[in-house]
């Protein structure tokens, strides 16, 4: 019996499946033809880092800075890292907060200035002090 999501079913109901003619197979399901993998090529792509440069330049990235507090518990910041910040698990949320117990100031996250400015007034809402500085 074929369990459903594994084996040559895509479909999950435990039927068996044939690829098209002219479509190859792969772990990760069909691959179309002409499909050039993009990450194939051992040369790098010059027009492209230039691309990332200016990018680079004209959207700098910028930190969210968690500065120390002594009115909140430590997981009460926990708590509102967690919930003001996407993408933070407890154990990274954690590891801030030791960073800006022990030494007064941590980073939160890289990103955007938009963005940055955004989590930190998120932050601040809680009563906690979050400024943002160019990352450099």
């Amino acid at each position: 019996m074929v369990r459903p999501g594994h084996g040559d079913d895509p479909s999950g109901f435990g039927v068996a499946y044939a690829a098209p003619a002219g479509v190859l197979r792969s772990s990760a399901g069909t691959v179309p033809p002409g499909f050039v993998c993009p990450r194939a090529s051992a040369v790098p792509d010059v027009a492209r880092e230039s691309d990332l440069q200016a990018l680079h330049e004209r959207f700098p990235p910028y930190r969210v800075i968690l500065h120390n507090d002594d009115h909140h518990s430590m997981d009460e910041v926990v708590l509102a890292l967690i919930k003001f910040v996407p993408g933070l698990n407890e154990r990274k949320a954690i590891l801030i907060m030791l960073g800006a117990h022990l030494h007064g100031r941590a980073t939160v996250i890289v990103c955007l200035r938009e963005q940055a400015e955004y989590y930190a007034e998120r932050i601040g809402t809680y009563g906690l002090t979050a400024t943002i500085e160019r990352a450099e």
